[in-house]
């Protein structure tokens, strides 16, 4: 004992590093443990975090709100067939003499898609636990511990640390762990973002018949796609990182783990992206109908005169 403080204070640098490194691999060891529960409870599937063997649509208080809104949006209905009605009274525009038409049918599909969200919406999601089980199917069995950052994070790893007082690879290890806080953080947001987007799944489906409330359920469905199928994508990602692994334990291993989980964290923003570019050839699209429909209308007004 007198020995070793001796040592500390001939070596107070060689100290403080054993100190340091032993810290950063007590909190990579930690951290490693509580991680895995949670990624084991939101990564490879989607279903309900509160109760993982029953269906996220299935959990009481989300179904509930859902069909609280669906009757809240059959109110919505008739508001629409009255406006709608007026608007073709007392607009004379070409756009309005065709409006009634036009609406009926997507007010047919809406009340559908009302009553029937909370169905399709658990179709998508089971659509998307089929594809990542697919894809963890694909070669041997992925588990927690035989993840891309498992081997750098383990128990032996840990231990060298500890042993040589690595604190370069311990930086490394925290590294990791942070980016798998990312992670986890992520996917509980999602989570919850589903739920809300269920929750709004009517009003989404009323918010769609009306060109002036459209953009909304526009916005309603790239949330939902991105959420949704965020999970999928990454499971493919993760499934190529886990069969081409270096699996050496060494820096290289950290760097592809950290490697790995950037690729993963950028999904939702590439799949949010790619909406964007959608929503604005649909703007352009709308745009140039708007334009047509304005150069026309003159040629509409001389041809009911004429034919009066």
């Amino acid at each position: 004992m007198t020995g070793g403080i001796i040592q500390d204070i001939r070596d107070p640098l060689g100290a403080v590093l054993q100190l340091l490194s032993g810290v950063l691999s007590h909190f990579v060891a930690s951290g490693r443990d509580a991680l895995n529960s949670e990624l084991a409870r939101y990564l490879f599937t989607t279903v309900d975090p509160s109760a993982p063997h029953r269906a996220l649509t299935d959990n009481p208080a989300v179904a509930h709100l859902n069909l609280g809104l669906a009757l809240a949006a059959d109110a919505l209905v008739g508001a629409i067939v009255l406006f709608t009605s007026l608007r073709s009274i007392f607009d004379h525009s070409l756009h309005a003499r065709y409006t009634l038409k036009i609406v009926i049918p997507r007010l047919l599909l809406a009340i559908v898609l009302v009553h029937g969200s909370i169905f399709f919406i658990q179709m998508a999601i089971d659509l998307n636990n089929a594809m990542g089980t697919a894809a963890m199917s694909l070669g041997g069995p992925v588990t927690i511990d035989l993840l891309p950052w498992s081997s750098s994070i383990g128990d032996p790893a840990v231990a060298a640390m500890q042993a040589s007082q690595d604190l370069f690879t311990a930086l490394f290890g925290v590294a990791v762990v942070v980016a798998l806080v990312l992670l986890v953080l992520s996917y509980v947001v999602r989570i919850a973002l589903l739920e809300v987007l269920i929750v709004l799944a009517p009003l989404a489906a009323v918010l769609m018949v009306l060109p002036e409330t459209r953009r909304y359920a526009h916005t309603w469905l790239h949330l939902f796609l991105t959420a949704l199928f965020m999970q999928a994508l990454q499971l493919i990602i993760l499934r190529v990182a886990t069969a081409a692994g270096f699996g050496d334990g060494g820096i290289a291993e950290s760097l592809y783990a950290l490697a790995t989980l950037w690729i993963m964290l950028k999904v939702p923003g590439a799949l949010h992206s790619s909406t964007h570019v959608e929503s604005k050839a649909h703007g352009a699209a709308r745009h140039m109908e708007r334009s047509l429909r304005r150069a026309l209308q003159p040629v509409h007004h001389a041809v009911r005169r004429s034919s009066v």
